[in-house]
């Protein structure tokens, strides 16, 4: 059934449309009941089918509610939240929601609602709020029976746990809905999941026949959401494969059916892949084209994956058309737009973090509690003893209040080591991106207040994609890896030494003249040409090009350095590679601060 959809529902599409296929009945499909329940029951049939009906038997029935018995009042109410979260109204449906997931006494009711809660906390970015209510979720779901319930609630898991980085578990629930859809579904909707979960976790090595057949299952059920959704993941597939014809022809097939959904989320996916397949195939126009059309259609207010994919397509097509000045603005936009994308995925996985530390504590306190009671009890029974016996009472209380430590130790350093993850690269173990910008800024701060003078060293590794082409991903990542270790002995315990993306890294040397950063660039370039790329592969030569930026030309703003410098290092890429060159406030309107332009 295909319907127009609101514009900023995002993920909150998937659980509407699960909720609102429980029947799938024609407006005048049930008569026209008149007891209350009934009432409720085609209500609940109908809201996707005929909104416009299904508003007004809900009205109706709110003029009534204090003559309406207890069950038939949660359920109105609902309903209610659930309107309210179709139409946009998104405070109303979330107050509405949480009454009834929190106070309603029929757990199924509580279940529907905490499921249909859980998108709508993840719609509004409030992640931990999400995680808290996901685990009431979770708990709850043993004990439902009933089958499109707990096909919506797995539906919810999986989606959130998998833009937390939970793949694994997200691949988990997505499969159960696969294996046991209930009547009125198919394995359609799980399997899309799935393929989105292996995709965003980089697991998909090759394209399974399972999803094409799913694609035709969610096509001929009316799926069109799910359905297009699974294409622009299978185009997603084929990009990132080297095959950017593949990919327009999955999308400019399907992408005016999608039109007529109206659904602007998954129109921004299709328009920024075709705007990265257009530019690999060399269509400038189109590029634009669909680049201009996913910034224009992603949310307002919000920097999505599209948004950032969009501006960095559009900052490449006018790099190469010589406009320098359209180019700088574009790029301006990408650094922000993917700035905010990436603050946003953090926020995701730390939230995560969070709650599940939360939920370990509770659990320690509850097991401290449930020790202190039992230690009670063995006092009471040493009153009545010996004094020896009483000599074991001190040995217990004491063995449990060092275990409580213990634990509450253990507790506090698994904190302080989440909190280290959240900044470090997951496969060099160097700062990530965010955090390398936050200590640089630092440093960069310190350096202006003291007079102190700075330099940025940016160096990527040379052809690093034939690298993972020719010899796989296994061995590009031990080819980062031991070039990150050899650049580590190297640098001094003061610098800031961090991974911006892909193959390459920024350092940022404080209390440095530029001829000592050049120097130490030098001992760095040399350090890694001299280093075999392997022990599996000794023969396997790896350079890097070098760029430099100082505080002298540029000032103490690392935004402007880090252009400067990559503009130097293009500088030593066009030169010919494995060479240091300095950066010059001259280079900033041909700096190509996209990895992506440099090859």
């Amino acid at each position: 059934m295909k319907k127009a959809l609101p514009h900023a529902f995002s993920l909150l599409v998937t659980v509407l449309l699960v909720v609102g296929t429980t029947a799938r009945a024609t407006p005048n499909e049930a008569g026209n009941p008149s007891s209350n329940e009934a009432i409720l029951v085609r209500a609940d049939d109908i809201k996707i089918a005929d909104f416009e009906t299904f508003g007004r038997l809900i009205d109706n029935l709110a003029t009534r509610d204090a003559k309406l018995a207890p069950a038939e009042h949660w359920k109105l109410r609902f309903l209610q939240g659930w309107r309210s979260t179709w139409i946009g109204d998104y405070e109303a449906g979330r107050k509405a929601l949480e009454d009834v997931a929190d106070n309603a006494p029929d757990n199924l009711l509580r279940f529907r609602a905490t499921a249909t809660l859980i998108n709508l906390l993840g719609v509004g970015h409030r992640y931990q709020d999400a995680f808290i209510r996901l685990n009431q979720l979770q708990e709850m779901m043993p004990s439902i029976r009933d089958r499109r319930a707990r096909f919506q609630g797995l539906g919810e898991a999986s989606q959130l746990l998998s833009s937390a980085g939970q793949f694994e578990q997200a691949e988990a629930y997505a499969r159960e809905m696969m294996e046991n859809p209930p009547p009125g579904q198919t394995m359609c909707v799980g399997a899309q999941h799935v393929l989105r979960a292996q995709r965003e976790a980089n697991q998909l090595r090759t394209l399974d026949p399972m999803y094409l057949r799913a694609v035709e299952m969610c096509d001929a059920t009316g799926n069109d959401v799910f359905a297009d959704t699974m294409r622009a993941d299978i185009a997603a597939f084929h990009l990132s494969q080297g095959r950017p014809a593949e990919a327009v022809k999955v999308l400019t097939e399907s992408r005016e059916g999608l039109r007529a959904l109206n659904y602007a989320v998954l129109m921004t996916e299709y328009d920024a892949t075709l705007a990265q397949a257009y530019l690999k195939l060399g269509d400038l126009a189109n590029a634009r084209r669909y680049g201009l059309s996913a910034v224009a259609g992603s949310i307002k207010g919000e920097f999505t994956d599209p948004r950032r994919t969009g501006y960095g397509v559009l900052y490449e097509v006018e790099r190469r058309l010589g406009n320098v000045q359209a180019a700088l603005a574009y790029h301006e936009k990408y650094m922000e737009a993917d700035k905010a994308y990436l603050n946003d995925l953090s926020a995701r996985s730390l939230a995560f973090q969070i709650v599940d530390q939360q939920l370990l504590a509770r659990k320690a306190e509850v097991d401290a509690l449930n020790k202190q009671n039992e230690i009670l009890r063995l006092t009471g029974a040493l009153d009545r003893k010996e004094v020896e016996t009483g000599r074991l009472y001190i040995v217990v209380l004491l063995a449990s209040l060092g275990a409580i430590g213990w634990l509450l130790l253990w507790l506090r350093r698994s904190q302080l080591r989440f909190m280290k993850l959240a900044r470090r690269d997951g496969l060099t173990g160097i700062c990530n991106r965010e955090h390398f910008v936050e200590q640089a800024q630092r440093v960069l701060a310190y350096g202006a207040r003291s007079d102190r003078g700075a330099c940025l060293i940016l160096f990527d590794l040379d052809h690093f994609k034939n690298v993972n082409d020719t010899h796989g991903h296994a061995v590009g990542d031990e080819v980062l890896k031991r070039a990150v270790d050899v650049c580590r002995r190297a640098l001094h315990a003061c610098d800031v030494f961090g991974r911006l993306g892909g193959e390459e890294f920024a350092v940022l040397l404080p209390d440095c003249s530029p001829a000592q950063a050049r120097a130490r660039a030098e001992q760095l370039r040399l350090s890694i040409a001299a280093t075999s790329a392997t022990q599996a592969r000794p023969t396997l030569a790896v350079t890097a090009s070098f760029g430099i930026a100082g505080t002298t030309q540029c000032g103490f703003e690392l935004h402007r350095l880090l252009v400067v410098a990559d503009a130097a290092l293009y500088r030593a890429k066009r030169a010919g590679r494995n060479c240091v060159f300095m950066g010059d406030t001259g280079d900033i309107p041909d700096s190509p601060y996209l990895s992506e332009a440099r090859g």
